[in-house]
């Protein structure tokens, strides 16, 4: 018998709210939809079972990747698809998707797929890579407790990952309420793995600076960023993206003259969007004005593109022009209104502003 082609895999508890939207997205390219519930007490199992889903009942035991791997030890399809309820996939990444399975006669590629976590459909939104299409391998499993990740497997299975621009919508974080609640979990697992005889890995430092950050505990999450830069080496990524969240923390602790020290070991031209924008909002609070355009002016030539940490390259710019605005805010007003409706436009209309858009401003 053939198996089916492609096994969606989820895990859900109480997602009665979203579960219907995230099934229903992917109605015409899942062939399998297996829901592993973590002791659900609203409609989700039967809106599951609704949809054609088969049910894994699963006790939580504070392991993400426990709960993912009980999934996987059931799907049949050659190709594993990965939701989570507060995702959904729109009608382009469908096909996309559908294009990708069935034009591989074997599964022997895994796809990075673009996340996007945004309030308003996709106009706007955070942006971050991640391995959600990969081949049906029982050798391929999820690892980590929190922030659970499939890579690692993959990588041992000799399977390459191809990145694609194909768009996941995540909304699960439009609510602060809720938010605060994931990171509040999400810190009691990182607590245990940073608190072991054995060193933990750099990533679970990064992870937990990551949660205390978003529950504004900045001291403690400055201090676990410290700890992931120093146990990594400056050609490692993760090393560069601590300095990102480093100088997050600075900025909001007011430490502005410590911000200067993070320096990446590539080129500005290179360095993290808003790393750019944080340096520059440092040079310019140190009274470094034309060192704070410089690293503004590298930041609106810099290409948009998923990293880590993930960020919104809309929002981030806006940030930026609202920089400039407060320049003028007294030497030229004008310009600072002009620059503050440019700010709204690109919020209104999703549209990135350019170097060019700002270098215009003058000429209207």
């Amino acid at each position: 018998m053939t198996p089916p082609l492609l096994t969606l895999a989820m895990i859900v508890r109480n997602e009665e709210t979203f579960l219907g939207r995230c099934l229903l997205s992917v109605k015409n390219l899942a062939d399998e939809i297996i829901v592993v519930d973590t002791g659900s007490l609203d409609a989700t199992k039967q809106i599951a079972l609704d949809a054609g889903a088969k049910i894994v009942d699963f006790p939580w035991c504070d392991d993400f990747s426990a709960a993912r791997n009980a999934g996987l030890d059931v799907a049949t399809g050659r190709w594993i698809l990965v939701l989570d309820a507060d995702e959904y996939l729109p009608e382009p990444s469908v096909s996309a998707i559908r294009e990708i399975i069935t034009s591989h006669n074997l599964p022997d590629h895994a796809f990075h797929l673009v996340n996007k976590s945004t309030t308003d459909g996709g106009l706007t939104g955070v942006s971050g890579l991640i391995v959600r299409l990969f081949p049906n391998n029982p050798q391929v499993r999820y690892e980590w407790p929190v922030h659970e990740q499939v890579v690692t497997s993959l990588q041992r299975e000799g399977v390459s990952i191809a990145n694609t621009n194909i768009e996941i919508i995540h909304t699960g974080y439009s609510s602060a309420a809720v938010n605060a609640a994931k990171q509040a979990r999400n810190l009691r697992i990182l607590e245990k793995m940073t608190s072991t005889a054995e060193p933990a890995h750099p990533m679970a430092w990064f992870l937990k600076g990551g949660a205390l950050l978003d529950l504004e505990k900045t001291e403690e999450a400055l201090a676990a960023y410290i700890q992931c830069a120093e146990m990594t080496q400056p050609i490692d990524s993760i090393h560069a993206s601590a300095l990102v969240r480093c100088a997050t923390c600075l900025s909001d602790l007011k430490r502005f003259d410590q911000i200067p020290a993070l320096q990446p070991s590539s080129q500005p031209s290179d360095w993290h969007p808003e790393l750019l924008l944080l340096r520059a909002q440092a040079e310019i609070h140190l009274g470094n004005t034309p060192s704070g355009l410089e690293f503004l002016h590298l930041l609106f030539n810099s290409p948009s593109r998923p990293l880590i940490p993930a960020y919104d390259p809309i929002r981030i710019r806006i940030r930026a022009v609202m920089e400039l605005a407060s320049l003028f805010e007294k030497t030229d007003p004008s310009k600072g209104v002009k620059l503050l409706r440019l700010a709204s436009l690109s919020l209104q209309s999703g549209r990135e502003i350019t170097w060019p858009d700002i270098l215009s401003l003058d000429q209207n």
